[in-house]
């Protein structure tokens, strides 16, 4: 099983790459990347946009790197790349965009953990009744997902139309729902996970 990164995208709503911003004194992708080696699962990464400089932002760190040359297709795009890439040698793969920081580390090990005890092909966490990542996709439905996501939706509409399939697992941490799209969203990660920037907690 993998954490997956995904790092290749644009940031066409930040106003430049997000994931180079700063995060708590390191970048904000290396800041998501640390959350996967925290949670104890091998790391990969699938790079694209600025990949250079995001290669640079994880420096020091062990990974996998996936790389995306179709990234200007869209989330999904990566989604397929990482299944190529990664599906045969892993039992399942669990996704999480490059602008979650704060997802805690255990909420992972918990997904791996219902895979192993109920063969669950679908797993995502909620928070308060919304879904949140990472998401959990088993090998059953690699070719399902490589064949339907399509765009920048990544695994959501995918999700949608099989919830037939989906397991929910309601966690006690918006971290799993906190993503950045604007400089606004970042200054309120910042405040509730960067030690000294505000009040926040998770």
């Amino acid at each position: 099983m993998y954490y997956v990164l995904l790092a290749a995208g644009l940031s066409s709503r930040f106003g430049g790459n997000k994931l180079l911003a700063d995060m708590c004194g390191r970048p904000l992708v290396r800041a998501s990347a640390e959350v996967g080696l925290a949670s104890g699962l091998p790391l990969a990464v699938v790079t694209g946009n600025d990949r250079g400089a995001v290669l640079r932002a994880l420096d020091g760190l062990e990974f996998h790197e996936v790389e995306n040359r179709e990234y200007r297709s869209g989330l999904s795009s990566s989604v397929r790349a990482a299944i190529t890439s990664l599906g045969d040698q892993a039992d399942a793969l669990e996704f999480s965009p490059a602008d979650m920081p704060l997802i805690p580390p255990p909420v992972p090990r918990l997904l791996a953990a219902i895979r192993e005890d109920s063969s669950a092909p679908l797993i995502a966490p909620r928070y308060r009744g919304t879904r949140g990542h990472p998401v959990l996709l088993g090998r059953e439905l690699y070719e399902d997902a490589r064949s339907s996501v399509s765009g920048d939706h990544g695994l959501s509409g995918f999700m949608e139309l099989r919830r037939n399939l989906l397991l929910e697992v309601d966690v006690d941490s918006p971290g799993v729902v906190l993503d950045v799209d604007s400089p606004e969203d970042l200054e309120r990660l910042r405040a509730i996970g960067c030690p000294g920037a505000g009040s926040g907690h998770l």
